[in-house]
C-alpha cells in the first residue's frame, strides 16, 4: 500500500471536548433531546458540521465518525429527531417497544420496525427534521459561544448526515422534493457551503424525482455501498443517483466495494462493524471537509487521486 492511499491528514489529531446538554430556547418542543457538541481542545475551528442521523438513530448515535471530525479542528453539533426509536416508543406505548434498549432491537420487533417504515415516508417527520435543523442554524452563534467559543474568522459549514440524515442533508443542499397538497418544494440554505450524503436516496422515494438535483450546485460528497439499499428495496446504484444527476462542479462519488447500509459501523460500533469501510469513510469525509470549508489544497488533490482504493478499502470513485 502506497501513503498517497491514506488522507495523509488522517494521523494528525488532537483531543476533543464534548457537551451534549444544550438546548437553545424552542429545541425542547420539538426536538427530544440536547443537542450533541464536539470540537478540538487545541487550535482554531476549521468550520463546522451539523450531523443528521439515520431513522431510529440520535444524536448520541455516530460519535466515532463525529469525534475524528471534531479532532481535526471541526465543531460538529448533533440534533436528535423525533423519529429517534426512543422517542417513538414514549410517544406511542401502544406498540408494546421497552425504550433504552441497544438502538437495534427494533428490527426484531414486527410493530415497530412497521411503525418506523412508516414514519420514513411521512412529510411530517421530514419537515420536523428540517425545523430542527433551521432552529440550530438560527441559534448558531450562542451555540458556539457555548461551547467552543466564536470562531475567530468566518468559519463554512457543512451540512451532513446517514441514511434518513442524507435525506435531510440534501434537501438544504438544494434537492427540491413534491410535497403532498402542495407540489414541487425547495429547502436549501445557504449558509451550509457543502454537503455529505452517506447512503443517500434517489428518485420515486420521499419526493425525490427527475430533477430534484438540478439545483444542487454547491460541493457535493455522496457515498454508498455495493452491499447497500433503499427501504424499499432499491440497490446501490439507486443510492448514486444524489450524484448522477446533481450538475458538475466539485461532485464526488465513493462505492464501498462489499460495504452494507451501515459503511462499516459509523452509527454504532457493533452495528455490521467493517473496519477497512468505517477507516475509509473517516478519511474521504475528513479529506472533503478540509478542501471545501477549510480549503486546504491539499485535500483537494488527494480527492483528485482517489483511483480503486483507500486505505485497505477497494472502491469506485467518481468525480465531476
Amino acid at each position: 500500500m502506497t501513503e498517497l492511499q491514506r488522507y495523509p491528514a488522517f494521523r494528525i489529531s488532537t483531543e476533543i471536548e464534548v457537551r451534549d446538554d444544550l438546548a437553545p430556547v424552542g429545541l425542547a418542543a420539538i426536538s427530544p433531546l440536547p443537542l450533541v457538541c464536539r470540537w478540538p481542545v487545541t487550535g482554531g475551528i476549521k468550520g463546522f458540521a451539523i450531523f443528521c442521523h439515520g431513522l431510529s438513530a440520535s444524536g448520541r448515535h455516530y460519535a466515532e465518525l463525529c469525534s475524528h471530525w471534531a479532532s481535526h479542528g471541526y465543531f460538529v453539533i448533533n440534533p436528535t429527531f423525533p423519529d429517534w426509536v426512543d422517542a417513538v416508543a414514549r410517544a406511542e406505548p401502544e406498540l408494546g417497544y421497552e425504550p433504552g434498549g441497544d438502538g437495534v432491537a427494533w428490527a426484531d420487533h414486527p410493530q415497530m420496525k412497521a411503525r418506523l417504515y412508516e414514519i420514513l415516508h411521512t412529510p411530517e417527520y421530514w419537515l420536523r427534521r428540517i425545523e430542527i435543523v433551521r432552529l440550530v442554524m438560527d441559534n448558531l452563534d450562542t451555540i458556539f459561544n457555548q461551547t467552543c467559543g466564536a470562531p475567530s474568522a468566518p468559519t463554512k459549514g457543512a451540512i451532513t448526515g446517514h441514511s434518513f440524515g442524507a435525506y435531510t442533508s440534501q434537501l438544504f443542499a438544494g434537492a427540491e422534493i413534491d410535497l403532498p397538497g402542495k407540489g414541487p418544494v425547495g429547502f436549501r440554505d445557504d449558509r451550509f457551503a457543502a454537503a455529505i450524503l452517506l447512503s443517500a436516496q434517489g428518485r420515486d422515494q420521499q419526493g425525490l424525482r427527475a430533477g430534484s438535483w438540478d439545483g444542487i450546485s454547491g460541493p457535493l460528497l455522496n457515498v454508498t455501498g455495493t452491499r447497500d439499499g433503499g427501504a424499499r428495496g432499491q440497490d446501490w446504484r439507486w443510492k448514486v443517483e444524489p450524484y448522477e444527476f446533481a450538475p458538475p462542479g466539485d461532485k464526488y462519488l465513493a462505492v464501498l466495494t462489499d460495504a452494507d447500509h451501515y459503511l462499516g459501523g459509523i452509527a454504532m460500533p457493533a452495528q455490521m462493524p467493517a473496519p477497512t469501510h468505517k477507516e475509509a469513510v473517516l478519511q474521504i469525509t475528513l479529506a472533503f471537509l478540509d478542501a471545501y470549508l477549510a480549503g486546504e489544497a491539499g485535500a483537494r488533490d488527494w480527492l483528485a487521486s482517489i483511483d480503486e482504493q483507500v486505505g485497505d478499502c477497494p472502491l469506485g470513485f467518481m468525480r465531476k
